[in-house]
């Protein structure tokens, strides 16, 4: 019986590319989702800048008075963790 060849490295390093962007893709969601929940305003745009040698997310919101505010969220800065519950009114 034939057993498999070894992956090759090309396929790992599409491998470690797909998994870099879908990083970058959930940070940037995260991002949208955190502000939005923190200002309670309509999100305009959400993107990925460089500022100071690395990436961050540049998201851009409306808020209550009609303003436009923009906020810039480093996703390196917070260590990745899936997020906690929280309390209803009810508990």
């Amino acid at each position: 019986m034939r057993q498999a060849p070894p992956p090759r490295p090309v396929a790992r390093e599409a491998r470690e590319a797909q998994d870099a962007r879908r990083w970058r893709q959930d940070a940037l969601a995260d991002s949208v989702r955190r502000v939005q929940s923190r200002t309670g305003g309509q999100v305009l745009s959400a993107e990925r800048v460089p500022f100071e040698g690395r990436d961050i997310n540049r998201v851009k919101v409306v808020d209550e008075r009609g303003r436009v505010r923009v906020y810039m969220d480093d996703p390196t800065s917070r260590p990745r963790r899936p997020p906690r519950p929280t309390r209803s009114d009810d508990d």
